[in-house]
């Protein structure tokens, strides 16, 4: 995957992801230094968080509705024009994957993965957390229909593939090398009146994954290319549905044409549902609109008015520009460039001030160096610079970049605990060194003294660990009780809520106003809710993280018998925090039409408009009931994982003190013995020298450890969270 040598040069900085992956570098490097340093019962931990490195990845999904030019705008922004299928409709059952800075698995260039023989199923009837959204927020969305599409492609497989449909569920076909022509057997099965050439195992595709060698990001990342989301084929739309929950950054591609649709805000919703508030929304093929100076403006006031409706508070980044204009700038073509120049719209690349307005016809690409600047006026006024900025900000905000911050101050905290302890083992065989200099103490007295240290030591071990099982029993019970009174909170907010709108609604009735659709959206709801849920978690974080921050000391405390100057600050310091899940509260939209027969006979059943107002009453609150269960649940999980891993290196970088003096004693107990036994005593005091001089290097590699783990912990905590918190 490359581009001319002119191109590379238009686009060499700015690229992706750049300072994540400067990060990750530091820290397996860091990482693979304090496995050398911790003792071997800490190793474990050390190399699960550098596996946890390796396999980190930002995945950066790409969504938007047919023909909005996703696919087009996929190919500029992994620097591949001719990348993805374009000329054929990519109607297509399968998410594709395109991986870049990851080892392929078996050094395979491609992977596509063929459904199971029961997902068709699995798939039509639903379920799960994305369907159920899709019901809520999606309009006229059609189950029935969803089955019947299964079932017409399920048809179709079979006469493609004939009796290889059987044997094909369950497996995946592999290729070395990528050539060109073959994602189209997989990824583009077109429509039903279509080449039969074409999309030959598409039906029965359920992912593709493409190993990239080259691309704009330097920190490993995925890019997700979706089904469209209005697929006259709803069984590819529940797949795009599906496939949301995964991703950590998303771009949604609208169209120029008619940007933020029904589809398009039903599709923003469940992503902000999935607690995906990490979007950016590109305004895509500005080269259509005929007078872009007076309709570009206009478009990009509506489209941000309409997310400040639909989503109230957030920041949601607007970029407008043409796939187009960025693909001929990566691949230039004259034939192509002269059919940019006769559009109006090229008006508009004079912006990028590298332009004269005489040079925008046909006859100035006869000049290289025209045709250098026109290439680069397309690249910067495509929107893709602004995309990748965008992608780029966002990723600080992203999962990779919380995983990033939790490893760095976990790695400090252990760093410093091994600084302590190497500390404390110089100044013993200091000691030890002073009395060989001197008036020794006798062999067995000296033994003696080191044996009841050690006895110390173990009693400190089992009240470290006797500490362990009472704080974890704390925290659990500190966590049940945040998520009941949070969960109580959130009730409590549905039912107020629910009552108000049974009196409007019996109000209502009784003045015989009986509307025709009585709709209830609960957008006043979920505001509340979100109110509460956000005041809540941050109560019940506040509690967790006051707790740990006296609960530390007091395990250091038990340290500082055995190590004169323990130093075990918590490198978190006041930056310690449980980030607050954003998930939007989901929504859901009942609407009664009284007029029907199935509403008519419902309200004709109720003995009294009291009565009526109660069933609706009891129906929001059913409604809405899962939705406080899933936001107490996502405020578990965070606690949870919380109490697992920082309280968790807490007590591993105090055992680690404790393992680190035994072992030292148990050499001095050992070399004591030696001393019974006739030795050269030059001998002895050289040797005892060079250990002395082989710790105190340790003590030096673990001060430059600890000091260079906690700026990359300070750089986290202010400048990328100081950036991220500008961008949402």
């Amino acid at each position: 995957m490359h581009a001319s040598r002119t191109g590379e040069d238009v686009y060499a900085s700015g690229r992706i992801g750049a300072r994540l992956e400067g990060l990750r570098k530091q820290l397996l490097s860091c990482g693979d230094v304090l496995a050398g340093l911790v003792e071997p019962t800490s190793r474990p931990m050390i190399g699960d968080a550098l596996q946890n490195l390796r396999q980190l990845e930002c995945r950066v999904a790409v969504v938007g509705q047919i023909k909005s030019g996703k696919s087009s705008f996929i190919n500029a922004l992994v620097r591949n024009p001719r990348f993805l299928p374009t000329s054929v409709t990519p109607w297509t059952t399968a998410v594709t994957s395109l991986h870049f800075g990851q080892p392929a698995p078996g050094g395979y260039a491609a992977v596509f993965t063929f459904l199971q023989r029961t997902e068709w199923d699995q798939l039509a009837e639903g379920g799960g957390k994305v369907r159920e959204l899709t019901e809520r927020l999606v309009p006229d969305f059609e189950p029935e229909l969803l089955q019947r599409h299964a079932e017409m492609l399920r048809i179709r497989a079979k006469e493609r593939l004939g009796d290889e449909f059987e044997t094909l569920l369950g497996q995946a076909h592999y290729f070395v090398n990528l050539e060109a022509g073959t994602l189209e057997h997989y990824v583009c099965s077109g429509d039903f009146s279509g080449s039969p050439a074409i999309g030959k195992y598409s039906d029965i595709t359920k992912a593709a994954d493409i190993y990239c060698q080259q691309g704009p990001f330097d920190f490993p990342c995925t890019v997700i290319d979706t089904p469209g989301t209005n697929d006259p084929f709803l069984i590819r739309d529940e797949i795009t549905r599906r496939s949301l929950g995964s991703a950590d950054v998303y771009i949604v591609v609208l169209t120029a044409r008619q940007p933020l649709s029904e589809n398009d805000v039903a599709l923003l919703r469940i992503m902000r549902g999935l607690n995906k508030d990490r979007i950016v929304v590109l305004i895509n093929r500005i080269d259509d609109l005929a007078d872009i100076d007076s309709e570009l403006p206009q478009l990009v006031s509506y489209v941000r008015e309409k997310l400040a409706m639909e989503f109230p508070g957030s920041n949601i980044p607007v970029v407008y520009g043409s796939a187009w204009w960025a693909n001929q700038a990566l691949s230039f073509d004259q034939e192509a460039a002269a059919r940019i120049l006769r559009r109006k719209s090229s008006n508009y690349l004079l912006r990028a001030g590298l332009l004269q307005p005489g040079e925008l016809g046909a006859a100035a690409l006869q000049s290289d160096d025209v045709c250098e600047r026109l290439r680069q006026s397309m690249f910067a006024m495509s929107g893709l610079p602004a995309v990748n900025q965008a992608v780029d900000t966002l990723m600080g905000t992203a999962q990779p970049t919380y995983v990033l911050r939790q490893i760095t101050r976990s790695f400090a905290e252990m760093a410093r605990a091994c600084e302590s302890a190497a500390r404390s083992e110089l100044q013993i065989l200091l000691a030890s060194a002073n009395e060989t200099r001197g008036t020794a103490r006798p062999a067995d007295q000296k033994r003696a003294i080191y044996g009841q240290e050690r006895e110390l030591l173990a009693t400190v071990a089992a009240n470290i660990e006797a500490s362990a099982a009472g704080i974890e029993a704390q925290l659990a019970r500190i966590i049940q009780e945040e998520k009941e009174r949070l969960r109580n909170s959130l009730q409590a907010t549905i039912d107020l809520h629910a009552g108000r709108e049974r009196d409007v609604l019996i109000d209502t009735l009784s003045r015989g106003r009986s509307p025709r659709v009585w709709t209830h959206e609960g957008v006043e709801l979920r505001r509340a809710l979100a109110n509460e849920f956000r005041a809540g978690f941050e109560q019940a974080a506040h509690r967790l993280t006051s707790f740990h921050a006296r609960v530390v000391p007091e395990l250091h405390k038990l340290m500082r018998s055995l190590v004169p100057e323990p130093d075990l600050v918590d490198p978190r310091g006041d930056s310690l925090a449980i980030p607050t899940p954003t998930i939007a509260p989901l929504s859901r939209m009942l609407v009664l039409d009284l007029e029907t027969s199935k509403w008519r006979v419902f309200w004709s059943r109720q003995p009294s408009l009291e009565a009526s107002g109660a069933k609706i009453e009891q129906l929001i609150r059913t409604e809405f009931a899962p939705i406080a269960d899933e936001l107490v649940q996502l405020a578990g999980n965070a606690f949870h994982h919380f109490s697992t891993t920082t309280i968790r290196w807490s007590f591993e970088a105090c055992r680690n003190i404790q393992h680190a003096l035994k072992r030292r004693l148990e050499l001095l107990m050992a070399d004591y013995d030696q001393a019974l036994r006739p030795v050269d005593p030059q001998q002895a005091t050289q040797s005892l020298n060079e250990r002395v001089r082989i710790q105190a290097q340790r003590l030096k590699d673990n001060e430059t450890l600890t000091q260079h783990l906690e700026n990359l912990a300070h750089y986290i905590d202010t400048v990328l969270k100081a950036e991220g918190s500008a961008a949402t």
